[in-house]
């Protein structure tokens, strides 16, 4: 704040975690020892009121130098404004269009700009021109997170604000004297290997799915994500924390609700000086931190918890006030939907054999004529480990994928949704290279008849493609064409990536695809609505156009299901006696 260089300073706080008493310091500072006009602008006209009447004024008459300053005539000690005997004038406002006007103003301090107006914060500091043309002008925005009901994330001024400086994240020093490595204390982090650390307790779930909140409690702790050593809630722990805490530089991407889990573990080991990305003196500065430095943990696993029950019935607003408000994360709907997507990663090599792989098949998704995404997994009876994910042009380039990864030409799945007829559709490449065509379809299963008993399965009985349907070719060739339950296989999917069956590489030699990977296996989101009349619970998909990463996922767990590999989502669930009943006839039929 006091550094000259600086033009702009946002600090994204959680609810009640000090911010305002920067701002309360920092401006009797100015007054005596750097004087200017200075305003205080809060989020509403009530908000200024008693923050002026309860700290502001009580912080000037207690604070000598500022006193001094007072003008002799008492009546002109108001409560709104103050004209110093320096000659310059504090001013307390909302942020009513009015009150924005007509006051040049070299040190603005913003409250909780997360609910002011669009365009607001642009109006309020329009007051800093002219200080702003000599370079003396000082913003401070001090918020929790955003955005407002009904404001696109990344369209609000405060997270566009925000990410125009240069980000800081409160570290702290591990307690374990083997350790001592930094980190930050953030309510949950990801390893690189899927497992999670930060505020951990025993998980303990009632019948019906919830969590046992009572019985998890008492077992909080926070874990390191370097060596997992166990940090207790005591005076001891945040004693240590503020005595070696420290602020770094972090990357762009580490708070960008996009990003796929929390790289700064191993970025935090590195000096201070080698983590920054560019060294150029920045006008605008960023700091965060999360209310885990001073905040109950319980407490926090008790809101915590209450919000993922919630969330089952429906009620997401519990877990999008936690984000923004205890874990300063700039969180919507959409981010916070597409934020719940962690991957179990293991160190293995794609090309190297896996002794528990018992098949592997090539997904296939047609966007243009000749634009192609695929996918390439291998499967146990346990798990599916990725081995390989990008775009290919061409059917010929295809069948190379094929061949490269070693995948039999009956365990080639592609989505005959777009173009399937005529000479270059998916039906006649299916005809030339032996693929299997597949398409995605919105009935929940289907009836199979074994051995004179009807069952339900996630995939239709085998059909036929035709190439030539509609012309003079029609009717000669046929291919195989499969159809599936969209809704099965993206539960059965996401089922796999919750139990950390759904592996994913350690260490990726193409970061840009695997990022555009993460963000499209996250681009479909699994919603909730809670039917109060009913008392049931609702689960959906929503869909987006850049998805194409998660129906090669649908396709390639087809696969797996056909095998034998993955049980039939479906079949999961018939009751016990009627699988017994099947079985019988089976017996018996053989």
């Amino acid at each position: 704040m006091q550094n000259d260089h600086k033009r702009e300073t946002n600090v994204l706080k959680p609810v009640r975690g000090g911010g305002s008493l920067i701002g309360d310091v920092f401006c009797p500072w100015t007054l005596v020892v750097d004087p200017g006009p200075y305003m205080d602008v809060f989020q509403t006209e009530q908000a200024a009121k008693d923050h002026g009447q309860e700290r502001i004024q009580k912080i000037f008459a207690r604070c000598k130098p500022v006193a001094a300053l007072f003008p002799t005539d008492a009546h002109e000690l108001r409560n709104d404004e103050i004209l110093f005997s320096n000659g310059h004038t504090w001013y307390l406002r909302g942020p009513a269009l009015g009150n924005l006007q007509g006051k040049g103003i070299r040190y603005l301090r913003e409250e909780e700009v997360w609910m002011w107006s669009q365009g607001k914060m642009g109006e309020a500091e329009g007051r800093i021109g002219d200080y702003l043309k000599m370079q003396t002008s000082k913003v401070l925005r001090v918020s929790q997170a955003g955005p407002m009901d009904g404001v696109p994330m990344e369209e609000s001024d405060w997270y566009r604000a925000y990410h125009k400086g240069l980000i800081h994240e409160w570290e702290v020093q591990c307690l374990n004297p083997e350790c001592g490595k930094y980190f930050d204390p953030i309510f949950s982090g990801q390893r690189l290997d899927g497992s999670f650390w930060g505020i951990t307790w025993n998980r303990y779930q009632l019948p019906n799915g919830d969590w046992n909140i009572p019985k998890c409690v008492p077992s909080t702790h926070f874990e390191c994500p370097h060596c997992r050593h166990p940090h207790l809630d005591n005076p001891r722990t945040k004693g240590e924390w503020n005595r070696t805490g420290r602020y770094r530089i972090a990357k762009s991407e580490d708070r960008n609700p996009k990003a796929e889990g929390d790289p700064q573990v191993a970025d935090s080991q590195l000096p201070i000086a080698d983590r920054q990305e560019d060294l150029v003196e920045r006008k605008k500065d960023s700091f965060h931190w999360e209310t885990v430095i001073d905040f109950p943990w319980d407490e926090l696993v008790e809101l915590w918890l209450d919000a993922c029950n919630a969330e089952k019935r429906g009620d997401l607003k519990p877990k999008l006030q936690f984000f923004q408000k205890r874990r300063a994360m700039f969180r919507d709907l959409e981010s916070l939907l597409k934020g719940g997507l962690h991957f179990r990663r293991s160190a293995y090599e794609i090309h190297s054999d896996w002794p528990e792989e018992k098949g592997r098949f090539l997904s296939i998704d047609r966007q243009e004529e000749d634009m192609f995404w695929w996918m390439a997994r291998a499967w146990s009876l346990e798990k599916s480990r990725k081995l390989g994910f990008g775009k290919a042009y061409g059917f010929a380039a295809l069948e190379e994928l094929r061949l490269k990864f070693k995948v039999e030409a009956n365990h080639v799945f592609i989505d005959s949704n777009f173009l399937p007829k005529g000479d270059h559709g998916v039906y006649a490449a299916c005809l030339k290279y032996g693929w299997i065509a597949v398409r995605g379809d919105k009935a929940y299963s289907f009836t199979h008849r074994i051995r004179k008993r009807y069952v339900q399965k996630s995939y239709a009985p085998l059909s036929w493609g035709d190439p030539g349907s509609g012309g003079a070719m029609g009717g000669r060739k046929y291919c195989p064409l499969i159809a599936f339950s969209k809704a099965q296989l993206n539960q059965k999917v996401q089922e796999m990536i919750d139990n950390g069956s759904w592996e994913e590489p350690l260490n990726s030699t193409e970061p840009e695809m695997e990022s555009e990977y993460a963000q499209q296996m996250a681009a479909r989101v699994r919603k909730t609505d809670y039917v109060a009349r009913t008392g049931e619970t609702r689960v959906f998909w929503k869909e987006s156009r850049n998805d194409h990463a998660r129906d090669l996922a649908n396709m390639n767990t087809l696969g797996a299901i056909l095998s034998d590999l993955v049980p039939d989502p479906a079949m999961e669930r018939i009751t016990a006696p009627e699988a017994a009943r099947i079985e019988a006839v089976d017996v018996r039929a053989d």
